[in-house]
């Protein structure tokens, strides 16, 4: 009996030390903590979802999207310097990652270094010329840069590309940082293009944000050709009073 019993301990034992050793995590678990950090993000919950973004980058510290997400809670605290450190770790990851650059554009274009903004922005479309978010943020930028012409370029094509970008900014985007003097025209050219698509909604929508920004030369609604298909409607005759 004492034989048995320690023939079966010692190959207990051997189970117990020859097992494979599971690692720490997994994609099903690194996934949960996107997912839940995503939420919170969405829930303007930062603290939580710094912690959810932190507990995915131990599972998986090589991931370019966990990192750009963190920086994008550090964003969306105003913490331009965390922000970058994690958007750059981003790109260094995977040196294709658009999101990555068009959010170091916006990092910049917060801190008003407009031309590193620009050359960010430039990167991102390099890499992905079909991008809609890195031609209204390089358009948007010039703006900043005080050439319009090459604005109301990018901003038509990332307009063409989606109409409905300006609404649906991704969890992961940056967005369109903007600051400054050139807001008032940057939104009245946002009017503008949407008019010229017969949108009436967001021509309204975008000519109120121009007002709010301080745009007043309102008879350019009377003599710009964009505005041909909605100008005789009622909410645009208001801002011609």
């Amino acid at each position: 009996m004492k034989m048995k019993i320690a023939v079966i301990s010692t190959f207990l034992l051997f189970l117990v030390c020859c097992a494979p050793v599971t690692k720490k995590g997994s994609e099903e678990e690194f996934a949960t903590h996107i997912n839940a950090g995503i939420r919170f993000l969405q829930q303007e919950n930062y603290s939580m979802a710094k912690r959810e973004f932190t507990d995915a980058l131990s599972i998986n510290p090589d991931s370019a999207r966990a990192n750009n997400l963190l920086g994008m809670t550090y964003f969306k605290e105003q913490n331009y310097d965390s922000a970058e450190t994690y958007f750059q770790k981003a790109v260094k990851l995977d040196p294709n990652y658009v999101t990555g650059y068009i959010n170091l554009g916006g990092i910049y274009a917060m801190k008003e270094l407009y031309p590193k903004a620009r050359e960010y922005y430039e990167k991102a479309l390099a890499i992905s010329p079909q991008s809609a978010s890195a031609c209204y943020s390089l358009g948007a930028i010039w703006f900043q840069l005080g050439n319009q012409e090459k604005g109301i370029y990018y901003l038509a094509k990332g307009m063409e590309l989606d109409p409905e970008f300006l609404e649906k900014h991704a969890d992961s985007l940056a967005g369109l940082p903007m600051r400054g003097s050139a807001l008032p025209e940057l939104n009245f050219t946002y009017a503008k293009l949407f008019a010229l698509r017969g949108d009436i909604e967001r021509t309204v929508e975008y000519l109120k944000k121009a007002r709010q920004f301080g745009f007043r030369d309102w008879k350019r609604i009377e003599k710009e050709k964009e505005f041909d298909l909605v100008r005789d409607d009622p909410r645009i005759r208001e801002f011609l009073k």
